[in-house]
């Protein structure tokens, strides 16, 4: 039986290059085809080429960008296992085996050669379904709107600490429509002294929201407050600081801001609509920890438990573990975590880990005895936490039935009496805490 193997070297723009390789050895000249229908099927015509049944076909590729897909379910379907490695891997086996070279042909036969130096498995890659794949991609641009709108309001923030330091005080939180409507207008000092109060009045009349009232004293003392900081930052800054661009410049970071926001209220709706379709049980939000936010992150990077083997699979694909260092038989304990895994996943499994450590107590016990008897610090009991819970996700998965709080007898517990028994039980000592911190400042004298 014949094992051939495909190192396929991943454009953006230029010619893919692929090499076979039959049972270890180069066949054939090295293949260029492109994005194209006809290019692709003459790939995959190339692929099976002179093969029996039995023979065993595998492509590896680096994931380029979303290069690897159309290739990827082009292969998958005519039969061809296709496999994914990581970058730092290939540039390390190429390190080792073509040192002064780095051409598309060389890294073709590095991806080619890559399953007869053995290491870890290679896992074939998985080909979500059309709804699937657009769930996680819609998560995924969710989470960069978000981490987008996070930058820029920490770069609100510091400019008012400087511009406008008692505004700071004075405004409420950046997130609500009225601060962001108050900086995007009366920034600046000289605009907020020479309007009349009536004005400032009718404003915030109008863009106040949620539970700030449209009259009355707050909106009193958020003039008077308004009108203090202005006074304070021409004394501050005299005219250091041209307050007019600097009106501009913040008016045009929060005009891209609210259209962000807006972006993903729309993102939320999709997100939601696909999550009902895709888990009608809502089995991912029975597990404790798991809401409606995070539900549709996790399902859109697992997509299906079938795809994995085995709860350490599905644990390692993750990549919630540490790294091990050990020499000598001895090991050095308190490693970081591995730079493996899928980093929306692994952020996502930790936050539900933090909520879950505190209703379950189950999650709650084995968070508890980490911190308290085995010296773990708050990072590391909530890794030990978050892979627990990837055990239940798969579980739930491939059962397909919601969770159940239960309690040690294995009597059903509601979420009130879960937490309970958290409280009375496991409940950290802030001493323990404080002790386990690195850098916990020196008691005092």
């Amino acid at each position: 039986m014949t094992h051939r193997t495909i190192g396929i070297d991943l454009a953006i723009r230029g010619d893919h290059v692929a090499q076979i390789f039959d049972d270890g050895h180069p066949s054939g000249r090295p293949i260029r085809f492109r994005h194209d229908p006809a290019s692709l099927n003459s790939l995959v015509l190339r692929a099976r080429d002179k093969l029996n049944e039995s023979d065993r076909v595998q492509a590896i590729m680096e994931p380029t960008g979303m290069s690897w897909f159309p290739i990827a379910h082009q292969l998958v379907d005519a039969g061809v296992e296709v496999a994914r490695v990581k970058g730092k891997r290939v540039k390390a086996l190429r390190r080792y085996l073509s040192e002064h070279a780095k051409t598309d042909l060389a890294d073709a036969q590095v991806l080619a050669a890559i399953p007869g130096f053995g290491g870890p498995r290679l896992d074939p890659v998985h080909i979500p379904a059309a709804r699937s794949h657009a769930l996680q991609r819609l998560t995924k641009q969710r989470s960069r709107f978000q981490d987008d709108l996070s930058s820029a309001k920490r770069r609100l923030l510091d400019l008012v600490r400087w511009a406008s330091p008692a505004l700071e005080a004075v405004l409420p939180d950046l997130a609500t429509r009225l601060s962001l409507a108050s900086l995007q207008r009366w920034l600046d000092p000289e605009a907020v002294l020479s309007v009349r109060r009536p004005t400032l009045r009718k404003f915030i009349a109008e863009h106040a929201s949620g539970n700030h009232p449209h009259s009355g004293p707050f909106v009193e003392a958020l003039i008077d407050g308004l009108r203090d900081a202005a006074r304070q930052a021409q004394a501050l800054h005299g005219r250091h600081v041209d307050f007019a661009e600097l009106q501009a410049e913040v008016a045009l970071e929060i005009d891209i801001m609210l259209t962000k926001m807006a972006a993903v209220s729309a993102l939320e709706q999709r997100i939601a609509a696909l999550y009902d379709e895709l888990d009608p049980q809502s089995l991912l939000r029975s597990i404790p920890g798991i809401g409606e936010h995070l539900a549709p992150t996790i399902l859109g990077v697992l997509h299906t438990a079938r795809r994995f083997h085995s709860e350490r699979h599905m644990r390692g694909f993750c990549g919630l573990f540490p790294k091990r260092s050990d020499s000598g038989g001895t090991e050095r304990p308190g490693q970081q975590i591995t730079q493996g895994g899928n980093d929306r996943i692994k952020r996502a499994l930790m936050l539900a880990a933090d909520t879950a450590r505190r209703i379950d107590p189950e999650l709650a016990e084995i968070y508890w005895r980490l911190m308290t008897a085995k010296g773990h610090h708050h990072k590391q009991a909530l890794c030990a936490v978050a892979n627990r819970l990837t055990n239940r996700i798969f579980s739930v998965l491939r059962r397909g039935k919601p969770y159940v709080l239960r309690d040690k007898d294995g009597n059903a517990l509601t979420i009130e009496q879960a937490k309970a028994i958290v409280r009375t039980s496991y409940t950290v000592p802030n001493a323990v805490r404080a002790s386990r911190r690195a850098n916990r400042s020196p008691p005092a004298a």
